[in-house]
Protein backbone atom coordinates (compact mmCIF):
# COMPACT_ATOMS: atom_id res chain seq x y z
CA UNK A 1 0.00 0.00 0.00
CA UNK A 2 1.19 3.10 -0.83
CA UNK A 3 2.16 5.77 2.05
CA UNK A 4 -0.48 8.38 0.29
CA UNK A 5 -3.00 5.55 1.28
CA UNK A 6 -1.84 4.62 4.59
CA UNK A 7 -2.15 8.61 5.26
CA UNK A 8 -5.43 8.52 4.21
CA UNK A 9 -6.87 5.14 6.16
CA UNK A 10 -4.91 7.32 9.71
CA UNK A 11 -7.06 10.54 8.85
CA UNK A 12 -10.25 8.69 8.64
CA UNK A 13 -9.19 6.88 11.65
CA UNK A 14 -8.60 10.05 14.04
CA UNK A 15 -11.83 12.07 12.36
CA UNK A 16 -13.80 8.81 13.65
CA UNK A 17 -12.09 9.43 17.11
CA UNK A 18 -13.30 12.99 16.58
CA UNK A 19 -16.96 12.18 15.99
CA UNK A 20 -17.30 9.36 18.40
CA UNK A 21 -15.77 12.12 21.04
CA UNK A 22 -18.51 14.67 19.80
CA UNK A 23 -21.16 12.23 19.87
CA UNK A 24 -20.03 10.82 23.79
CA UNK A 25 -19.67 14.10 24.98
CA UNK A 26 -23.61 15.75 23.61
CA UNK A 27 -25.88 12.25 24.52
CA UNK A 28 -23.46 10.85 27.44
CA UNK A 29 -24.83 11.44 30.75
CA UNK A 30 -21.55 9.88 31.82
CA UNK A 31 -19.52 12.82 31.51
CA UNK A 32 -21.07 14.19 34.77
CA UNK A 33 -19.70 11.53 36.56
CA UNK A 34 -16.44 11.19 34.96
CA UNK A 35 -14.02 13.01 37.20
CA UNK A 36 -10.77 14.96 35.11
CA UNK A 37 -13.06 13.94 32.04
CA UNK A 38 -12.24 16.92 30.48
CA UNK A 39 -8.29 16.85 30.65
CA UNK A 40 -8.25 13.82 29.37
CA UNK A 41 -10.89 14.40 26.45
CA UNK A 42 -8.96 17.67 25.83
CA UNK A 43 -5.03 15.91 25.74
CA UNK A 44 -6.67 13.89 23.68
CA UNK A 45 -7.73 16.37 21.04
CA UNK A 46 -4.71 18.08 21.24
CA UNK A 47 -2.60 14.74 20.42
CA UNK A 48 -5.34 14.05 17.10
CA UNK A 49 -4.83 17.92 16.19
CA UNK A 50 -1.15 17.60 16.48
CA UNK A 51 -1.69 14.21 14.46
CA UNK A 52 -3.94 15.60 11.67
CA UNK A 53 -1.36 18.88 10.99
CA UNK A 54 1.72 16.17 11.27
CA UNK A 55 -0.12 14.45 7.76
CA UNK A 56 -1.06 17.27 6.45
CA UNK A 57 -5.18 17.02 6.82
CA UNK A 58 -5.12 20.66 8.45
CA UNK A 59 -3.00 23.46 7.88
CA UNK A 60 -1.15 24.29 11.15
CA UNK A 61 -2.25 27.14 13.44
CA UNK A 62 -5.72 26.71 12.08
CA UNK A 63 -7.00 25.35 15.05
CA UNK A 64 -6.09 26.15 18.47
CA UNK A 65 -5.14 23.33 20.54
CA UNK A 66 -7.29 23.31 23.66
CA UNK A 67 -6.75 24.29 27.18
CA UNK A 68 -6.23 21.22 29.45
CA UNK A 69 -9.22 22.54 31.65
CA UNK A 70 -11.68 23.05 28.89
CA UNK A 71 -15.14 22.09 29.38
CA UNK A 72 -16.96 19.02 27.66
CA UNK A 73 -18.97 21.60 26.00
CA UNK A 74 -15.42 23.25 24.53
CA UNK A 75 -14.16 19.87 23.51
CA UNK A 76 -17.30 18.66 21.67
CA UNK A 77 -17.18 22.09 19.92
CA UNK A 78 -13.90 21.66 18.89
CA UNK A 79 -13.80 18.16 17.60
CA UNK A 80 -16.67 18.94 15.33
CA UNK A 81 -15.11 21.71 13.70
CA UNK A 82 -11.98 19.64 13.21
CA UNK A 83 -13.73 16.76 11.98
CA UNK A 84 -16.07 18.83 9.72
CA UNK A 85 -12.35 20.15 7.96
CA UNK A 86 -11.28 17.20 8.04
CA UNK A 87 -14.47 15.41 6.29
CA UNK A 88 -14.27 18.16 3.37
CA UNK A 89 -10.59 17.07 2.49
CA UNK A 90 -11.47 12.91 2.72
CA UNK A 91 -14.33 13.36 0.30
CA UNK A 92 -12.03 14.73 -2.15
CA UNK A 93 -9.55 12.01 -1.81
CA UNK A 94 -11.91 8.86 -1.49
CA UNK A 95 -10.78 6.15 -3.47
CA UNK A 96 -13.17 4.83 -5.43
CA UNK A 97 -11.52 1.99 -7.29
CA UNK A 98 -10.12 1.19 -3.97
CA UNK A 99 -13.46 1.23 -2.34
CA UNK A 100 -14.73 -1.14 -5.35
CA UNK A 101 -12.30 -3.78 -4.34
CA UNK A 102 -13.20 -4.10 -0.77
CA UNK A 103 -17.03 -3.95 -1.34
CA UNK A 104 -16.49 -6.82 -4.14
CA UNK A 105 -13.88 -8.65 -2.04
CA UNK A 106 -16.32 -8.65 1.48
CA UNK A 107 -19.38 -9.61 -0.71
CA UNK A 108 -18.32 -12.12 -2.39
CA UNK A 109 -18.96 -14.31 0.39
CA UNK A 110 -22.33 -13.50 1.41
CA UNK A 111 -24.09 -16.49 -0.11
CA UNK A 112 -21.86 -18.52 2.36
CA UNK A 113 -22.23 -16.66 5.27
CA UNK A 114 -25.51 -17.16 5.02
CA UNK A 115 -25.48 -20.43 4.30
CA UNK A 116 -23.77 -21.04 7.76
CA UNK A 117 -26.30 -19.29 9.68
CA UNK A 118 -29.27 -20.89 8.37
CA UNK A 119 -30.90 -22.83 10.73
CA UNK A 120 -30.50 -26.72 9.81
CA UNK A 121 -34.14 -27.35 8.93
CA UNK A 122 -33.51 -24.72 6.02
CA UNK A 123 -30.53 -26.04 4.95
CA UNK A 124 -32.07 -29.40 4.63
CA UNK A 125 -35.33 -27.86 2.87
CA UNK A 126 -33.06 -26.17 -0.18
CA UNK A 127 -30.19 -28.93 -0.26
CA UNK A 128 -32.97 -31.11 -2.57
CA UNK A 129 -33.16 -28.55 -5.06
CA UNK A 130 -31.21 -28.51 -8.39
CA UNK A 131 -30.09 -25.04 -9.66
CA UNK A 132 -33.02 -25.53 -12.35
CA UNK A 133 -35.36 -25.58 -9.61
CA UNK A 134 -33.90 -22.96 -7.66
CA UNK A 135 -35.27 -19.75 -9.63
CA UNK A 136 -34.09 -17.65 -6.75
CA UNK A 137 -30.42 -18.93 -6.81
CA UNK A 138 -27.64 -16.56 -5.93
CA UNK A 139 -26.04 -14.81 -8.37
CA UNK A 140 -22.37 -13.98 -7.63
CA UNK A 141 -21.71 -10.15 -8.84
CA UNK A 142 -18.29 -9.37 -9.97
CA UNK A 143 -16.57 -6.16 -9.27
CA UNK A 144 -15.22 -5.18 -13.50
CA UNK A 145 -13.88 -2.15 -14.57
CA UNK A 146 -16.68 0.33 -15.51
CA UNK A 147 -15.36 1.06 -18.68
CA UNK A 148 -16.67 -1.87 -20.11
CA UNK A 149 -19.89 -0.89 -21.88
CA UNK A 150 -21.79 -3.91 -21.77
CA UNK A 151 -20.89 -4.33 -18.28
CA UNK A 152 -23.57 -2.69 -15.92
CA UNK A 153 -22.90 0.29 -13.70
CA UNK A 154 -21.61 0.33 -10.31
CA UNK A 155 -24.49 2.25 -9.51
CA UNK A 156 -26.84 -0.96 -10.93
CA UNK A 157 -24.32 -3.89 -9.23
CA UNK A 158 -25.01 -1.93 -5.68
CA UNK A 159 -28.33 -1.39 -6.56
CA UNK A 160 -29.05 -5.77 -7.24
CA UNK A 161 -26.76 -6.56 -4.42
CA UNK A 162 -29.11 -4.25 -1.99
CA UNK A 163 -32.33 -6.12 -3.32
CA UNK A 164 -30.89 -9.63 -2.79
CA UNK A 165 -29.20 -8.38 1.26
CA UNK A 166 -33.48 -7.08 1.49
CA UNK A 167 -34.13 -10.70 0.62
CA UNK A 168 -31.47 -12.24 2.71
CA UNK A 169 -33.08 -9.89 5.65
CA UNK A 170 -37.02 -10.57 4.58
CA UNK A 171 -36.00 -14.73 4.84
CA UNK A 172 -34.53 -14.04 8.25
CA UNK A 173 -36.82 -12.10 9.92
CA UNK A 174 -39.32 -14.18 9.00
CA UNK A 175 -37.76 -17.36 10.33
CA UNK A 176 -37.12 -15.81 13.63
CA UNK A 177 -41.11 -15.25 13.32
CA UNK A 178 -41.77 -18.60 12.67
CA UNK A 179 -38.86 -19.67 15.97
CA UNK A 180 -40.68 -17.39 17.99
CA UNK A 181 -44.35 -18.43 17.12
CA UNK A 182 -43.22 -22.19 17.70
CA UNK A 183 -41.14 -21.16 20.78
CA UNK A 184 -44.50 -19.75 22.75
Amino acid sequence: MSNEHESQKEIRKILRLLETTARIVETSAITEHFSEGEERCARQFNNALTLLTDLGAVPAGLFEPLETDASFGDICFACHQVAAYVKEGCVDDFDFDHMKKTIGDELKDVSEVVRQSMPSFLKDMWSGQTEEDNVDAAETVEVTSDEDADAPSVEQRIGKLEGQMETVVEILQEIRTQQQNNGT
